[in-house]
């Protein structure tokens, strides 16, 4: 925890994850994308939302996705579903690829 949060004694609003089982999260093999969704849709400056020059603990989101089609899909209210099947070529693509360099197939 920082000494001097950025937002030290205003009200934020977030999702506790403190109870979650985080086993649920490892069994589905999937990231939470309902989260970042959730926390967007609720955000009250939707600008502000996806810069990173508000803290220095996070990246850009186009370097933590690779890509910057998920930020404008999350603010177009595009569906999980949505987003996960735009992943889908890319995906096959590499499972081809890296079929080469596997030595258990």
């Amino acid at each position: 925890m920082a000494e001097t949060p950025l937002f030290m004694d205003q009200v934020c609003y977030g999702i506790d994850l403190r109870n979650y089982d985080v086993n649920l999260l490892v069994q589905s093999k999937q990231i939470n994308l309902k989260w970042v969704m959730e926390l967007y849709k609720a955000h009250p400056h939707k600008e502000k939302f996806f810069d990173s020059k508000l803290s220095n603990q996070m990246n850009n989101v186009e370097i933590q996705t690779g890509s910057g089609l998920f930020r404008q899909q999350i603010i177009d209210g595009k569906s999980e579903e949505e987003i996960r099947a735009s992943w889908e070529p890319g995906l096959s693509e590499y499972k081809v690829m890296r079929k080469k360099y596997l030595i258990y197939k």
